[in-house]
C-alpha cells in the first residue's frame, strides 16, 4: 500500500482501530481492506470521469467520435474539430467565411473560397449577379497580382467551371507551414548567411493565420442580430511564398535596388504568435524593419548592404549583413512542408520521468532544479557519462540530454565508453531546431540511444558498440550526401528511424534489419532551387546499399527512396521507389502496395503485390525541406482520376513518406462534402494550390 493511500484512510478510520495498530511495517487487516475498496472506488470514478469525457469532442476517446458525428447528422468519419463546430458551421452555412472555415477543419489545410459571381464580368443569363466593372483597385495592389494564383481580374466572356457566375469554388493549400523560432543563421562564406539550418536555400512564406470560429458558447449576440461578415481570405492572410509581387502588392516599398518596406506594411507587423514574415535579431537584440532591406542576393552581382543594415534575399532565404552588424544572428521564419517530417515538424517532449537530465543551453539560463545545465554538446556527454545512478523506470531512458537551444552545437568526436547508464536521450523539446555541426559519432558499449528533433549536418555514425540507435526527427544534410552509416562489425545494432529526412544509408548485413517509418531516404541530394537552375545531385547514388559486402536487410512501411535500393531481405509496404528495387534473397520477404521505380526489374526481387509500375507523378519539388519535398502534386477531384499513387496505399492513402498526411483521401472527401456548406443552386468546385517551390 503507498504512503498516499495509508495517510487519506488514517483520516477515515475511527480512533479505536487507529490505536490499536500494532507497531512495524504490517498493516491492519481493516485498512488493507478499506485499501481495496479505494481502488474499486478509483476505478468506478474513473469510469464515471471517462462518461463526462465522452460527451464532449475534445476530450472523448476515438471510438465515442462515430457516436457523437451521428447524434449532429455528420458522416461517422468526421474528426474531432469538425464535431466541435457542427454547430456554429451550420449557422453560418452558405458564407464564404464558413466554407473557408470548413475546408480546413475537413481537410486540416487553409482554404480560400472564389465566388464565382465575383469574376464575371458579362453573363447571357440575366438571373445571375455580376459586377458590370473590369477596373482593378490600384490602391490595393490588384494590378500587381494578375496572372498569379491571386489574380483578382474578371472575366470578359460568360466563364464556366470554377469561374460560372453560380460556381462557388474551394481552393485549399494541401501544405501546412512550420515555425523555425530563433534559429541561428548557417555561415555561407563571403559574409553571408542563410536562414535555413541546412544553410540550403528557404523561400520565406506568409504567417500561417490560426484558425478562428465563433463558437456557440462564446456567440453572445442578441436575438436577431446577425453575425458580423467576413470577407473570403485575402493574399495576407494564406501560406503562400512571399513573391516579389505580393510583397509589392501587399503595401508601400521604397523601391530601387534594394526594397526597405513602409512602417505600415503588413509584412513588418508582428502579432502574439510571431512575425508576418521574418524576424532578424542580432545577439538577440530584434533588428528593426528600416534596417533591413529586400533584394536578390545571387552569386555575384547583389547590392552592397549599408554598414548598419542587413540584405534580406526573400526568394533564397540568404542574408548579407552590413560591416558594423557583428554578432550572433537569428531569424525567425516559416516554411512550407506536406506533412509531419524532420525537426520542424517533430513532437519530442522532454519526459517527466527521466532519473538524470542535462541541459544544453549555450547561455547557461536558469532552468529547474536537479538539472544539469551545460554549454555543448561536449559537456552534456562527458556529464553523461560521469553519471553513476539514476532512479529511472526499467523501460524508461536513464539519461536524457535536452538541446534547449536553436543555435549550432559542435558535434563532439567520436562517443566511447561504458557508461554506467545504458538508456539514452537526446531530443529537442518541441519548437526549438538545433543543429549539430559534424558528424555524430556513437560507440558507446551497451548503450542504446534516441536522438530525436534536431538537424545534423554530417552523418550519423553508429560503431558496433552500439546497443541500438533510433532516430525521430531528424534530419541529415541529404545535400550533401550525408545520412546513416553504420559499421560493418555491428552485428547486433538495432536501427530504426521514424518521421525522419535522411541522406544515403550504409549498412551491411546483420542479425536485425535496419527499420524505417515515414521517412524519406535521399540518396540523390538534389539542391532546392527556388529560383531556377540545376537542382544537381547524383542521380546514380543509393538510398540504401552496403557499407562494405552484403546490404542489410530492410523493414519498411511509408518510406521515399530516392535512389536506387539494395538489400538483403526485404519486407516493404506502402513505399515510393524513384529508381528501382533489388535483393539478395528474393524467394522470401514481401513487397506490397508499393510504387516501383521506373527502372524496376520484376525478378530482382520478391513478387510485388497490389504494386504500382506507372510512370512516376511530378513532383512538387526536389529540394530539401521544400513545400512539395518528394511529395507527389496533388490535382483537383474531377472526370479525370487523380494519380493512383495518391489513393493507391494499404489503407486507400497515399504511397510514400507523406502516407500519414493522407492528401489524397482528404481532397477527395473535401471535395465530396462542400455541397454540404452551399445553397442547392450553386455549383461546388475544389481547386488545389500547386507548391511554389518547384524548380
Amino acid at each position: 500500500m503507498t504512503a498516499e493511500a495509508r495517510r487519506e484512510f488514517l483520516r477515515m478510520l475511527p480512533p479505536a482501530v487507529v490505536a490499536g495498530w500494532p507497531p512495524g511495517e504490517d498493516t491492519p487487516p481493516s485498512l488493507a481492506l478499506l485499501a481495496a475498496l479505494q481502488e474499486q472506488w478509483f476505478a468506478l470514478a474513473a469510469d464515471v470521469d471517462s462518461i463526462i469525457d465522452d460527451a464532449f469532442p475534445d476530450s472523448a476517446t476515438n471510438w465515442a467520435l462515430p457516436y457523437l458525428a451521428t447524434l449532429l447528422g455528420l458522416p461517422p468519419d468526421a474528426g474531432r474539430r469538425e464535431i466541435a463546430y457542427a454547430t456554429a458551421l451550420r449557422r453560418r452555412k452558405g458564407t464564404p467565411a464558413a466554407v473557408e472555415d470548413f475546408g480546413e477543419i475537413v481537410s486540416g489545410w487553409p482554404t480560400r473560397v472564389i465566388e464565382g459571381w465575383r469574376t464575371t464580368l458579362w453573363c447571357q443569363q440575366l438571373r445571375h449577379p455580376v459586377l458590370r466593372s473590369a477596373s482593378l483597385d490600384l490602391r490595393h495592389g490588384e494590378n500587381l497580382l494578375v496572372g498569379t494564383g491571386l489574380d483578382p481580374a474578371r472575366r470578359s466572356v460568360t466563364p464556366g467551371g470554377p469561374y460560372h457566375p453560380a460556381a462557388a469554388s474551394a481552393e485549399v493549400f494541401p501544405w501546412q507551414l512550420v515555425t523555425y523560432d530563433g534559429v541561428e543563421a548557417a555561415p555561407l562564406g563571403s559574409g553571408r548567411f542563410a536562414i535555413h539550418p541546412l544553410a540550403v536555400s528557404a523561400p520565406l512564406y506568409l504567417a500561417p493565420r490560426p484558425l478562428e470560429i465563433a463558437s456557440d458558447a462564446e456567440d453572445e449576440r442578441p436575438p436577431g442580430v446577425p453575425p458580423t461578415p467576413r470577407a473570403p481570405r485575402g493574399a495576407a492572410e494564406l501560406p503562400i511564398r512571399a513573391g516579389w509581387r505580393l510583397i509589392d502588392a501587399l503595401g508601400d516599398v521604397s523601391y530601387g535596388p534594394v526594397w526597405t518596406l513602409a512602417a505600415d506594411h503588413p509584412l513588418t507587423a508582428e502579432g502574439p504568435a510571431g512575425p508576418a514574415l521574418l524576424k532578424v535579431s542580432v545577439d538577440g537584440v530584434p533588428l528593426p524593419w528600416h534596417k533591413i532591406g529586400l533584394t536578390g542576393l545571387p552569386p555575384v552581382g547583389a547590392p552592397t548592404p549599408a554598414a548598419d543594415q542587413v540584405l534580406v534575399d526573400p526568394a533564397r532565404g540568404v542574408l548579407a549583413p552590413g560591416s558594423s552588424v557583428t554578432g550572433t544572428l537569428r531569424t525567425t521564419f516559416y516554411r512550407a512542408a506536406p506533412g509531419q517530417l524532420g525537426p520542424a515538424a517533430s513532437t519530442g517532449e522532454p519526459r517527466d520521468d527521466v532519473g538524470i537530465v542535462i541541459v544544453v543551453d549555450p547561455a547557461l539560463g536558469t532552468h529547474p532544479p536537479g538539472q544539469t545545465v551545460v554549454a555543448d554538446l561536449a559537456g552534456a556527454v562527458a556529464a553523461a557519462l560521469a553519471a553513476t545512478t539514476s532512479p529511472s523506470g526499467p523501460d524508461v531512458p536513464q539519461v536524457e540530454i535536452r538541446l534547449e537551444t536553436s543555435d549550432r552545437l559542435v558535434a563532439p568526436g567520436t562517443i566511447t565508453g561504458s557508461p554506467a547508464l545504458i538508456r539514452w536521450r537526446v531530443v529537442a523539446p518541441v519548437g526549438m531546431t538545433p543543429v549539430v555541426v559534424g558528424d555524430l559519432d556513437l560507440d558507446l558499449t551497451a548503450v542504446s540511444v534516441e536522438l530525436s528533433g534536431f538537424f545534423v549536418t554530417g552523418d550519423v555514425l553508429v560503431g558496433p558498440s552500439m546497443a541500438a540507435v533510433d532516430l525521430v526527427g531528424l534530419t541529415t544534410d541529404a545535400t550533401a550526401g550525408k545520412g546513416v552509416r553504420v559499421d560493418p562489425t555491428a552485428w547486433t545494432t538495432k536501427v530504426s528511424a521514424t518521421r525522419c529526412m535522411l541522406g544515403p544509408i550504409r549498412a551491411d548485413l546483420a542479425a536485425y534489419a535496419v527499420e524505417l517509418h515515414d521517412c524519406i531516404v535521399d540518396g540523390r541530394g538534389a539542391q532546392p532551387m527556388p529560383c531556377g537552375g540545376d537542382p544537381g545531385g547524383d542521380p546514380t547514388r543509393s538510398a540504401v546499399a552496403a557499407a562494405d559486402r552484403f546490404p542489410p536487410d530492410l523493414v519498411a512501411t511509408g518510406v521515399t527512396f530516392v535512389g536506387p535500393v539494395g538489400a538483403g531481405e526485404v519486407w516493404v509496404a506502402d513505399c515510393l521507389f524513384t529508381v528501382d528495387l533489388w535483393t539478395t534473397v528474393t524467394s522470401t520477404g514481401c513487397v506490397r502496395y508499393c510504387q516501383l521505380g521506373p527502372a524496376d526489374d520484376p525478378q530482382a526481387h520478391p513478387p510485388a503485390y497490389r504494386s504500382l509500375t506507372s510512370p512516376l507523378p511530378p513532383f512538387g519539388d526536389v529540394g530539401l525541406d521544400g513545400s512539395g519535398y518528394y511529395a507527389p502534386l496533388l490535382a483537383s477531384p474531377g472526370p479525370h482520376p487523380a494519380a493512383p499513387l495518391l489513393m493507391a496505399a494499404s489503407d486507400g492513402g497515399e504511397i510514400g513518406a507523406y502516407h500519414h498526411a493522407r492528401r489524397g483521401p482528404l481532397a477527395l472527401r473535401l471535395a465530396h462534402r462542400l455541397p454540404e456548406m452551399t445553397p442547392l443552386t450553386l455549383h461546388t468546385h475544389l481547386l488545389i494550390a500547386e507548391p511554389e517551390d518547384s524548380t
